[in-house]
């Protein structure tokens, strides 16, 4: 049987190298040998799409070293909310103070350049973030197949058994190592009846779509400098789109939602498969400006919204779910990633910073425990009020 990392502190396997397992990565490398394993490529977060990092997600990665308004990055502050009707005629407005109501502010990013800091902080020499401890190592291309969480062993797709002391499940909402952890009757991802359509659109690009047409009122920089806003369908047709800017305004995010259409496996297992250009422009491009502005996008992609009922638990032995593997949720109020960093913030208690000794191997299965009856219930409560919000949006009274 293989050991991992042979240094101080305890042996952390992390299974996933998306936002989640990245996140726990850099809260416990300088504490402990951490190993994540990824059973795809290093590209395995595609496309430039955009993701909401909220107060709650900032307030956390700052002080870990993360430079979301750096250049690398390049988040924009989002610091007011508009809503428009079909007609362009804008029916609310609210001005949001985050940073001086919760310390840190809400940025829009694109999501493959946050995964990128994410692995910068996971997994950068120590020196360069001014820590102690070791990177984090990622082992791509390694597929974890199976897991012993009572012994804290997981089986890579070669038959290679590797030993920790802790298993953090973080490998997304279609978990293939959930069942192990919950046991029989164990949840699986569930749709909800909605898909998206989301692109990235360069303002260079949409102006010169635009050409001599007159821009509509929110694609002005007055309007959309630091916002985010809502545009509805026309009544009655149950679409509605999310734009908020990335990457120092150069480019915005569309999440263009609407009822499912036609289900398909590409959008249900993959969050970035290919999207129908002319499909899109059918569905969303109500008025002539919006559909030029959507057409300069050179990428889009397709998804089915998904969520996941509730787990009975998140723990076993010394085996943990966290991110969408514990809490999948549809992307109706921006918390799905917000909720996987602070699943990772949680993950502190290992490291014992209160100064009352080492945590020890035998520590781990109660700790682990401790972190789920605090995050399992905010996870749920966060389900209910996305699941909320949907019914509202598209005037069915709840969901699923």
């Amino acid at each position: 049987m293989a050991s991992d990392n042979d240094s101080k502190g305890l042996k952390v396997l992390i299974v996933g190298s998306g936002l989640a397992g990245l996140t726990a990565a850099r809260v416990l490398r300088e504490h402990h040998a951490v190993t994540v394993y990824e059973r795809g490529g290093a590209a395995v977060a595609t496309g430039g799409q955009g993701i909401i990092i909220g107060s709650n997600g900032t307030k956390i990665l700052n002080p870990l070293g993360y430079e979301g308004e750096g250049p690398a990055v390049g988040g924009v502050p989002i610091r007011r909310f508009r809503i428009f009707d079909a007609q362009n005629n804008m029916i609310e407005v609210a001005d949001m103070d985050l940073r001086s109501r919760f310390g840190t502010e809400t940025l829009g990013q694109k999501r493959s350049d946050f995964r990128d800091e994410l692995v910068r902080l996971a997994t950068a020499p120590s020196r360069e973030l001014g820590i102690e401890g070791e990177p984090a190592r990622v082992e791509y291309g390694n597929a974890v197949v199976g897991v012993e969480p009572e012994e804290g062993v997981i089986v890579l797709s070669d038959g290679t058994k590797v030993r920790g002391d802790v298993i953090i499940i973080a490998d997304g909402i279609h978990s293939r190592l959930r069942p192990t952890i919950v046991g029989a009757g164990c949840p699986t991802a569930q749709k909800t009846g909605l898909s998206a359509y989301r692109v990235a659109v360069s303002v260079e690009a949409a102006d010169r779509a635009l050409a001599d047409l007159p821009p509509p009122r929110w694609w002005t920089p007055e309007m959309y400098r630091n916002a985010s806003y809502f545009l509805n369908g026309p009544e009655g047709s149950r679409r509605f789109i999310t734009i908020y800017p990335l990457r120092r305004h150069t480019c915005f995010n569309f999440s263009c939602i609407m009822e499912t259409q036609v289900s398909s496996k590409s959008t249900t297992e993959s969050w970035h498969a290919e999207g129908d250009r002319d499909k899109m422009l059918e569905y969303f491009g109500w008025d002539e400006g919006l559909k030029r502005i959507l057409s300069a996008a050179t990428e889009i992609k397709s998804w089915e919204l998904q969520d996941l009922e509730p787990l009975p638990t998140w723990t076993r032995g010394r085996a943990i779910l966290i991110g969408d593997a514990a809490h999948a949720m549809t992307p109706m109020q921006g918390q799905g990633a917000n909720l996987s960093i602070e699943d990772a913030e949680a993950l502190r208690l290992l490291n014992n910073e209160t100064g009352t000794g080492t945590v020890r191997r035998e520590d781990v299965p109660a700790i682990l425990r401790r972190i789920e009856s605090v995050r399992r219930p905010r996870a749920a409560g966060a389900l209910d009020r996305v699941r909320d919000t949907q019914g509202r949006l598209t005037g069915h009274e709840k969901f699923p």
